[in-house]
Formats: C-alpha cells, sequence, structure tokens
C-alpha cells in the first residue's frame, strides 16, 4: 500500500514548481533533516513515470550502498515492494516499472560504468561528496531532448565546483537551486533540533549543517576546545566505569610521530574518554616499536582489561604484521585490525559533535593528544582539508580516530541522533 505523503509548505511549493516547470537541473541544498530529500521521494516517481523511454534512468550517490540507504529503502517503504524493487548484483533495480541503474560517484573512476550511456533522468544524492569527473560525465549522458536532473546534498566550501555550477546555472537559467535550513522542516521534534544546533554550534558545520550555507573550513577546527581545553582534561577517571576500550595506531616517519591512542567508552556510550597515549617523533625500527607497543599494551591492560581491538594505519602493512607477531609472542589478548581510514571530514564531525555535547574527555595523562585537538587548523584556502605539513600534531589525531572509527555511528547514535 502507497503510504500518504505529509509535505511542509516549502516541500509542496518546490514539488509544484519543478514538477511543472522543470529546468533541466533542479538541486535542492541545505541543511541536515531540512526535508530537502523527502521531496524527492514524490519527484523521483514522477520524472521516472515521464522519462523519455529511448534513454536510460540513473539513480547516483557516493556509493551504491549510500544509493540504497537514502533513496531506495525509505522509497520502498512508502509505496511497497511492487513499485519499488531490490537492488541486484549488477547495480539495477526496478523502479515504477522501469529498469533504473545505481552508481557510486566517490572517485573518479566510477565514471567509467556510464561510458556510452544515454540518460533520460538522472537523481543524485550528497552530490558534494562525488567526484567532479563523475558529474562532468553524467553533464555529457544526459543528451535527451528532455533529460531532466534532481539532487539534493548539504553545502561546502564557496570555492566547491558544484557551487561554481549552480552559480552559473541559475544565472543563465539552466540550474533551480532551492535552499533549507534546519527549521524548514516542523515536523523534527523540538529536542533534537535543539540537541544538534549545540552540538554543531561554534563550528563551521553549524553555518552548513544548521543554516544551509555555503561556509569555507577556515582557521581552528575544534574552536570550542581551543577556547577551554580544560573543559574536556578528566583529572581522575573511574576504571570500573570503562567497559569497552581500544587503540588507534599512526605510525611515524620523516618530519612525523608515532602515536597510541587507547580510548575508553561507558555505558551506552554516554562517555568517550582517550585514556592513555604513547608519541613518539621521528623514524623508529621496528624493534623498537614493537617492544613500545607491548609495553602499551601491557600498561593499558593492567588499568583496563575490557581492551580488546587495536586498529592500525593500513599503510603500513609490514610493520602491523610485526605488532600482530609481538602480540602472539608475548601472550597479548588483543586483536590488531586495519584502521578504516574513512573520509577525514567525518572523523572531524564526529568529534565535534561529541565536544559540542559534553561526551568526550581527555585524561590529564595526554599532553600531546590535548594539543593536537588545540592546534588543529584546516588548510589555507577553504578547504575542507586538515592542515598535515608537519607545523602541527595530527600524529595523536590519527590515531585517536582510528581508535574510535568502527564505532562512530553507534556512538552518535546513542546520543541525540
Amino acid at each position: 500500500m502507497v503510504r500518504e505523503l505529509s509535505l511542509t509548505p516549502k516541500q509542496e511549493e518546490i514539488i509544484r514548481i519543478s514538477t511543472y516547470e522543470p529546468k533541466r537541473w533542479n538541486i535542492s541544498v541545505g541543511a541536515v533533516r531540512s526535508g530537502k530529500t523527502f521531496l524527492d521521494f514524490y519527484r523521483i516517481p514522477h520524472r521516472i513515470l515521464s522519462a523519455d523511454e529511448a534513454g536510460g534512468i540513473a539513480l547516483v550517490g557516493n556509493t551504491e550502498g549510500s544509493v540504497s540507504r537514502n533513496i531506495i529503502d525509505p522509497m520502498r517503504q512508502m509505496f511497497g515492494d511492487k513499485l519499488v524493487g531490490r537492488v541486484k548484483s549488477g547495480g539495477t533495480v526496478r523502479l515504477f516499472g522501469r529498469d533504473c541503474f545505481i552508481f557510486g560517484a566517490y572517485r573518479s573512476g566510477c565514471a567509467d560504468k556510464l561510458q556510452g550511456m544515454s540518460l533520460s533522468y538522472c537523481y543524485g544524492d550528497e552530490i558534494t561528496t562525488w567526484s567532479e569527473d563523475v558529474f562532468r560525465m553524467i553533464m555529457s549522458r544526459l543528451d535527451r531532448n528532455n533529460s531532466i536532473f534532481d539532487g539534493s546534498c548539504n553545502p561546502a566550501s564557496p570555492s566547491h565546483w558544484l557551487k561554481k555550477f549552480i552559480d552559473e546555472g541559475v544565472r543563465d537559467g539552466s540550474v533551480r537551486a532551492s535552499q533549507f535550513t534546519i527549521d524548514d522542516n516542523p515536523a523534527l521534534p523540538e529536542k533534537f533540533v535543539r540537541d544538534i544546533k549545540r552540538e554543531y554550534a561554534g563550528s563551521v558545520y553549524y553555518d552548513r549543517f544548521i543554516l544551509g550555507k555555503w561556509k569555507s573550513a577556515e582557521g581552528v577546527i575544534y574552536r570550542e576546545f581551543a577556547d577551554h581545553p580544560e573543559d574536556f582534561i578528566a583529572k581522575r577517571i573511574d576504571p570500573k566505569e570503562i567497559i569497552m576500550a581500544d587503540v588507534g595506531v599512526d605510525f611515524g616517519g620523516n618530519g612525523s610521530a608515532t602515536a597510541f591512542n587507547l580510548t575508553g567508552y561507558t555505558a551506552g556510550y554516554k562517555r568517550i574518554y582517550t585514556l592513555d597515549e604513547y608519541y613518539r617523533q621521528g623514524i623508529i625500527s621496528p624493534s623498537e616499536l614493537e617492544r613500545d607497543f607491548v609495553r602499551f599494551i601491557r600498561k593499558s591492560l593492567a588499568r583496563f582489561p575490557c581492551l580488546r581491538d587495536v586498529y592500525c594505519d593500513s599503510a603500513e602493512q609490514v610493520l602491523i604484521r610485526g605488532l600482530q607477531n609481538a602480540a602472539r609472542r608475548e601472550r597479548l589478548p588483543v586483536e590488531i585490525h586495519n584502521a578504516k581510514k574513512g573520509d577525514i571530514g567525518q572523523r572531524i564531525r564526529f568529534y565535534a559533535s561529541l565536544m559540542s555535547s559534553g561526551r568526550y574527555c581527555i585524561s590529564a595523562k595526554c599532553p600531546n593528544t590535548v594539543r593536537a585537538f588545540s592546534e588543529a587548523v584546516w588548510e589555507a584556502g577553504g578547504t575542507d582539508r586538515r592542515l598535515d605539513d608537519g607545523s602541527v600534531n595530527v600524529d595523536s589525531l590519527d590515531a585517536q580516530e582510528y581508535s574510535t572509527e568502527r564505532r562512530m555511528k553507534d556512538i552518535l547514535a546513542a546520543g541525540s541522533f
């Protein structure tokens, strides 16, 4: 059974205009949970049913999995299995009577899948996370007389290639851009809105994810921490409160340091603590690395026996195997894995959120990690890249992020989200 759609006044206006007076490009930009994607669950069926059958239909996101989670699965809940099928192994899905292609666009190589394809309709999810090469390829594939592109995204830097495309398209009349703030969605619970505004306060993400503005990432990354580091330092931590613990490892070299960070979690992820650290600059031999690692793990286990997993920089497989062999030889009850090393922007947003919500603290025994968060800055030029030129300590940040990366979704879900 098709579930009745409930749209906000702003969504109804955008649907009316973009459905009956569509531009070639119709892009919604704005805050998280602002309703910009929900309106597309109505717009996509209309586009598919009216699309030129001589051209194909594609739904594109950061990855194929994100398209399924963000678009296909919610539409199936709304319209049912008969109208919204399951994604097949070949990257196709049956939607409203048409076979549609699903693509990921996070890297330029994804554009190869579009070679030779003609598109009548394309929907784009999370466009600011795409490779520009894939976007340009899609432009060349929308070659029917009435080809249409709909899409949505959170804003990024004003210098982002998509911002330039939108601005040029608005001027020449080919693009309709709709902007959303979080307050454009009255269906959101008031507590959620209050909490998420607090969690992004004082960071570039407030402007982007709350106000829906294209905002440069400039200066200090963790402003709240840099201004008042003492608010995040725990002078005493009760080991009995720590029910799980992980270690992150970043390997050093010329101009960088080797760092181990021990992170502990209280019940329900109510608090996340950096419990201990190791920091050594310069190149060290594999035998020294293994010796220091064994000492650090033994010391950590003595105080926090719940430690089980270690996540290491996956770029150094020889060194990781050395640590694995040392752990087996010394009978250390830990599993050593490759770090996930996902998008650094997500890792930064994760810690900014924890800090703003008061859930993250650092032991006073970890001065290098305190300094690293205090001094973390964006690269010059308004990019979303963290400065990593040897002038600031990013090694402790990497080790800290590796230790929590595989738990990020669960930790955020346990909070206000």
